[in-house]
């Protein structure tokens, strides 16, 4: 009895630390990436983080599904492809399978900004397109 009760407790801590705090707001305006983060850190918290399938899920939601659209997560450091969300402090790690590496047309370059499509795909930064802010912080 004492062992489960110990193994219940445990998973409930688990849980609270790994709860968030945060909701997704889609913005249909068309802005640059660097647009799109201003507007973001004066009206939420920044663009928008992922951290697993169910952010995802949850981002993909609160866009219905419209198609591309800025996150936070860039790579201007020199070229040397280390993509990092926009709010300082917080890590990115690659998953290849949250990437649409084909995703590409023709006549596009890699970019240094990431947008939203059924996956995470890069695009010129400069380009204008709709984009998603957060609100709120993870516990």
């Amino acid at each position: 009895m004492q062992w489960s009760l110990y193994l219940l407790i445990l998973m409930g801590q688990c849980c609270f630390f790994t709860c968030q705090q945060y909701e997704y707001h889609f913005i249909d305006e068309n802005k640059s990436w660097s647009e799109a983060q201003r507007y973001c850190r004066e009206n939420y918290t920044d663009l928008a983080k992922v951290f697993d399938m169910t952010d995802m899920s949850r981002l993909r939601n609160s866009a219905q599904n419209q198609g591309e659209a800025w996150i936070g997560l860039n790579n201007n450091t020199d070229g040397n492809r280390m993509w990092h969300w926009s709010l300082p402090g917080v890590e990115y790690i690659h998953d290849d399978s949250s990437w649409n590496l084909n995703g590409r047309q023709n006549n596009e370059g890699y970019g240094n900004c990431v947008r939203k499509r059924d996956k995470l795909a890069d695009a010129s930064c400069d380009h204008p397109m709709w984009f998603i802010c957060y609100d709120g912080e993870e516990m």
